[in-house]
C-alpha cells in the first residue's frame, strides 16, 4: 500500500504550503505506505511514524516531478506526480459576468456619447475606480431576447474601449443564451471554435484586439471534454466553474474538523459533477477546498468559480461567503467573483433592484481583504512571476 495524502497530481501550490525562497518552495510530501515498508520522496529516505510517511522536496520550476518510492517484503511500489509552484503568489481576485448581450442591444440602439452613459458601465466603472476591480464581460453573439446581434454593433467607440481595457474585457460566453449546456455533446468542439471565431471576431471589430481576453468560463462551465481540450488548445488556460454537489458534504467534514479531501465523504466520488466540464466530484471536493488544479491531459487550470455569485446572494451573503473562504486553511490565494449580465436591467422578468450593489459589494470586499484584481488568463492565474 502507498498513498499520497498531499499533495495531490496537478496541484498548485504556493508560500502558503512550504518554506518559499527566492529559488525555491520547500513542501513537505505525506501520505501512507505498508508498516515496514521503505520509502523514499525523489531518492531521500522519508521520515515513518507507524503507516504515515512524510519527506520534504524542493520545487525550483513551474512544473515539478515528485516520485514517491515503496519497497518491501511484497515488492516495490511507486507513485509519480507532478505538481506547479506558484512563485511569489499574492491574495488575489478575478471578476466575471456572464450573459452579456443587454447592455450592448441598448448602446446599438441609443447610440450616447460616451460607452459609460448606460447605466450599466457607468455603475462598473465607478466600482473600478473605488476598487481597482478588473471585469470579463462574456458575451452571447445573439440576444435571445431582443432582437440584436453583435455584427449590429457600432465601431464608433473604439478609442473609449481601447482606452479602458486595462480594467473592462469582453469575451467569448456562447452563440446565444439558449439552448442551455449547448456544448455538452461530444463532437461539439467544432461548432463551439466556430462560435468562439465568430464572437471574437466582431469584439474586435467595434472594441479592438486590447479589449479581447480569453474567457475564465463557457456557458453554463458546462462542455465536453474535446471542448475543453480545443479551448485549452485555443489559448484559454483557466476555466472556472461550480462542482455543483459537493458543498454540503465538504461543510459538514469542515465543521468535524475533517479535511474533506481524504475524509470519508456521504457522496459517491467518482459520479460526473455538474457546473463542471464533465469532470468527477472527487475533483470537485479538491476544488472546494484548494480553489485550483492543474489538468495535464487538457493543458490548463482549473480553477472553482465565484466565491460569490453576485445573483445569487444578498449583500449580507456575499459577505459571509468571503469570511467563510478566507477562514479554510488550504492556502488559496485565487478568490473568483461574478454574477449574470441580465439581473441589472429593469425590464428583465427576474430584475435584481440591488444587483450593482451586489457587484459593488463583492468588488469591496475583496479589495479589504488585499486582493489585487488580476485576470486569469494573463501570466499564471493571474500572476506574472515566470514570465
Amino acid at each position: 500500500m502507498l498513498n499520497v495524502h498531499f499533495p495531490r497530481h496537478g496541484a498548485i501550490l504556493n508560500h502558503n504550503h512550504g518554506t518559499e525562497d527566492e529559488n525555491s518552495l520547500t513542501i513537505e510530501v505525506r501520505g501512507v505506505a505498508s508498516v515496514g515498508n521503505r520509502v523514499t520522496v525523489n531518492g531521500v529516505e522519508a521520515e515513518r511514524k507507524g503507516r504515515s510517511f512524510s519527506g520534504k522536496v524542493k520545487l525550483t520550476s513551474k512544473f515539478n516531478d515528485i516520485v514517491i518510492q515503496g519497497s518491501g517484503s511484497f515488492g516495490d511500489e511507486q507513485a509519480r506526480i507532478t505538481v506547479l509552484w506558484d512563485k511569489k503568489s499574492f491574495l488575489r481576485s478575478n471578476f466575471y459576468i456572464d450573459d452579456h448581450s443587454f447592455f450592448l442591444t441598448d448602446i446599438a440602439h441609443d447610440r450616447p456619447k460616451s460607452l459609460f452613459d448606460h447605466f450599466y458601465l457607468k455603475g462598473l466603472a465607478e466600482t473600478h475606480k473605488r476598487y481597482g476591480t478588473k471585469f470579463t464581460l462574456n458575451c452571447f453573439y445573439r440576444n435571445d431576447h431582443h432582437p440584436f446581434t453583435l455584427s449590429k454593433f457600432p465601431d464608433i467607440y473604439k478609442s473609449e474601449w481601447k482606452d479602458n481595457a486595462d480594467w473592462l474585457k469582453l469575451s467569448f460566453h456562447a452563440f446565444s443564451e439558449f439552448p442551455d449546456r449547448c456544448y455538452e455533446a461530444p463532437g461539439s468542439s467544432t461548432q463551439l471554435l466556430k462560435d468562439f471565431d465568430l464572437v471574437k471576431g466582431e469584439i474586435e471589430r467595434f472594441a479592438g484586439p486590447d479589449t479581447f481576453i480569453q474567457p475564465p468560463v463557457v456557458h453554463w462551465a458546462v462542455c465536453s471534454w474535446d471542448c475543453v481540450k480545443a479551448l485549452a488548445k485555443n489559448g484559454m488556460k483557466v476555466f472556472s466553474a461550480g462542482w455543483r454537489g459537493v458543498g454540503p458534504a465538504c461543510d459538514a467534514a469542515l465543521a468535524k474538523g475533517l479535511d474533506p479531501t481524504v475524509a470519508d465523504l456521504d457522496i459517491d466520488l467518482s459520479e460526473v459533477a455538474d457546473i463542471g466540464y464533465g469532470m468527477s466530484k472527487e475533483e470537485g471536493v479538491y476544488l472546494y477546498c484548494y480553489r485550483t488544479l492543474y489538468n495535464f491531459d487538457a493543458g490548463c487550470c482549473f480553477v472553482r468559480g465565484a466565491n460569490c455569485l453576485c445573483n445569487s446572494y444578498t449583500p449580507e451573503q456575499i459577505l459571509a461567503n468571503f469570511e467563510q473562504s478566507f477562514n479554510m486553511k488550504f492556502g488559496n490565494e485565487c478568490y473568483g467573483l461574478g454574477s449574470h449580465e441580465q439581473y441589472t436591467f429593469p425590464y428583465y422578468k427576474n430584475y435584481i433592484p440591488d444587483h450593482l450593489l451586489r457587484i459593488d459589494t463583492a468588488a469591496r470586499t475583496a479589495y479589504e481583504h488585499g486582493c489585487k484584481p488580476v485576470y486569469y488568463q494573463q501570466g499564471f492565474l493571474g500572476n506574472d512571476a515566470w514570465n
